[in-house]
């Protein structure tokens, strides 16, 4: 019989798809097998080839059907997947399952997005803000927070957990409402928890159990971990408020960038040491906002288009 042929019929085989005319084929072409002869071995050697042969083999198969195999049988079973192999269809038959494939999702700065998954879950995209999520989540519910800040309520499913990787930090939930932020511009990333219960690891390692109204700061240059109650701004950004409170210099930079799509800079060395607190709606003018800011901080600001500098 030709290989793309055997290859066709083996692959309807392994489906249970096949007739009792295929079976036959199917068999007498295993039968083939047994005309070539193969060194006498005893029963323990036996129980050691196939112990081995069906070690490599059976953790990476999934078949439709049953059927039952001598050690002699199984070992021209492995003949036959090995010459599959060289014509390709032995990478189906071993490829355990495909990895899930993603769907992105990404907002420009000063967009924000709401998007119903699947599952029920729901997930807010704050300005500038990047996710991955996976297109089947019946079978995986681990989606990638890549940059920015999302809130999501989770639809509960104990079946399959619902995590969220977001750096090094990768947190796990059954059911709750939770917001992240984890912008790749500000050296720490945030987990606040409105309802329910979620679990944090950090690089798989320090796990935090955190409840209710409780919210996870990690420094990304240290690696340290603080809990303390959430903001009660937390996440205002939903509401059209963007909230600054005793953020640095830079952090306030990204989230104006993120938020209004301007650019902020200073050579000013107090105006970079400046802790910086207010609260601005996020449709506001954006060089509005950027003098709102530096009038609550007596600071003065010079514009150029989207470029603004702030100085004394």
């Amino acid at each position: 019989m030709e290989v793309s042929k055997i290859r066709q019929l083996f692959k309807k085989f392994m489906l249970g798809h096949t007739s009792g005319e295929e079976n036959q084929v199917i068999d007498h072409w295993y039968q083939s097998f047994d005309d070539t002869l193969l060194p006498e071995m005893d029963a323990t050697e036996e129980a050691r080839v196939k112990q081995e042969i069906w070690g490599g083999i059976q953790p990476q198969i999934v078949v439709a059907k049953t059927f039952y195999l001598t050690p002699r049988r199984l070992v021209r079973v492995a003949a036959a997947v090995l010459l599959l192999a060289g014509t390709g269809a032995a990478w189906w038959i071993l490829h355990r399952t495909s990895a899930p494939t993603y769907t992105t999702y990404a907002t420009r700065n000063g967009e924000r997005i709401s998007i119903h998954l699947s599952d029920g879950s729901t997930v807010a995209l704050n300005a500038g803000s990047t996710i991955r999520v996976p297109d089947d989540l019946s079978k995986t519910r681990t989606l990638q927070l890549v940059d920015g800040e999302v809130f999501f309520e989770v639809h509960t499913n104990p079946n399959v957990p619902f995590t969220v990787e977001s750096g090094p930090l990768r947190t796990t939930v059954l059911g709750t409402a939770f917001n992240i932020a984890a912008y790749k511009g500000i050296h720490t990333l945030s987990i606040g928890v409105i309802s329910g219960k979620v679990s944090v690891a950090a690089n798989n390692d320090n796990i935090q159990v955190l409840e209710r109204d409780q919210e996870l700061v990690y420094n990304k240059d240290n690696r340290h971990m603080k809990v303390s109650t959430v903001d009660e701004s937390l996440p205002g950004w939903k509401e059209g408020r963007l909230v600054f409170n005793d953020v640095s210099f830079n952090d306030m930079a990204v989230l104006m960038e993120k938020n209004f799509g301007i650019t902020i800079t200073t050579t000013a060395e107090h105006v970079k040491t400046t802790r910086y607190t207010t609260e601005l709606p996020t449709g506001m003018d954006p060089q509005k906002a950027a003098q709102v800011l530096a009038a609550i901080h007596h600071l003065k600001v010079r514009s150029i288009d989207r470029h603004t500098v702030i100085y004394e």
